[in-house]
């Protein structure tokens, strides 16, 4: 329950903190309204063949007049940007990162529907599907940020294969292992913190470095997700005892869906905390160590 608790939270907190750092991030300003903002996100997945057609679109938009009409417009453009060949490595990284989710999601539902699972676990799903949602709003934001999607989504795969490679890849290492120890210590600070290092190191910002923690949690916790949600896809209700004991069928695969979530909040707050701390620390110690460097951005 703590878990669930800090799950619904933390997005909240967030927010509050980000709306409280500029509230036009939510609130239309005299320069730019949200068809403008949505037309320019889109752009910015692009790549760079497409670059000058984003431009023109941009061009078009400002020459059209009323709200929804200009809306239409930006919605069109961005289905174009997202689903149009050839595609820049930010919209792959976004497709590649929806596939993730929507697999994720799909498999869970089945597996409802398999075991006939109660109104509980579909509400469960529902909310899962909604982090989800948010997962893959954050890391849109994220991916078209200059040097971010490629190390960013590296930065998830990395910290997926060591967890995996701690615990084990068969699915009963997955419903089994809980880490101890030296386990927890590499889990909870030196993979997050390799990876907000590297971000770091790899444009010499500790801006972009945060950035790429912040993706590399996202990633990291969606495939995560989809590994272990294959893996209760893969056992059902068999492969080890559950340490509480006592339970059907039916009552062990809810158990260990609802540990996937709790797994999904605690993987991505970890590597998104750790990460950006690992992140800001490299970059104070690259202003300490080239004095003459300029400061770092604001993330």
């Amino acid at each position: 329950m703590p878990y669930f608790i800090v799950f619904l939270v933390t997005p909240v907190a967030v927010a509050i903190a980000l709306y409280r750092r500029d509230p036009r991030r939510f609130l239309d300003g005299p320069d730019e309204d949200a068809p403008q903002r949505l037309l320019n996100w889109a752009a910015g997945l692009l790549s760079p063949q497409r670059a000058e057609w984003g431009r023109a679109m941009l061009g078009e938009l400002g020459a059209l007049d009323g709200w929804w009409r200009r809306l239409r417009f930006a919605l069109g453009c961005a289905g174009a940007a997202l689903i149009m060949p050839p595609w820049g490595r930010a919209a792959a990284a976004l497709w590649a990162t929806i596939g993730v989710a929507a697999a994720s999601l799909a498999i869970h539902a089945v597996l409802l529907v398999d075991y006939g699972l109660g109104t509980g676990d579909w509400i469960a799903l529902a909310v899962v599907g909604l982090t989800c949602v948010g997962y893959l709003l954050g890391a849109s934001a994220l991916l078209r940020r200059p040097g971010v999607a490629l190390p960013g989504v590296l930065g998830g795969v990395f910290a997926t294969l060591a967890v995996l490679g701690l615990s084990g890849f068969t699915a009963a290492d997955q419903v089994t292992f809980v880490p101890i120890g030296w386990e927890r210590g590499m889990i909870v600070f030196a993979v997050p913190a390799v990876i907000g290092v590297a971000g770091t190191l790899w444009r010499r910002d500790p801006a972009t470095g945060r950035r790429i923690a912040r993706l590399a949690a996202l990633s990291g916790g969606l495939l995560q997700l989809l590994y272990a949600t294959v893996a209760v896809a893969i056992l059902g209700g068999g492969g080890p005892p559950d340490e509480d004991g006592g339970f059907t069928i039916r009552g062990t695969v809810s158990d260990r869906l609802g540990n996937n979530i709790v797994h999904l909040a605690v993987t991505t707050l970890i590597i998104a905390m750790v990460g950006w701390a690992a992140a800001a620390l490299a970059g104070s110690v690259m202003r300490r160590v080239s004095p003459a460097a300029a400061p770092a951005r604001d993330a």
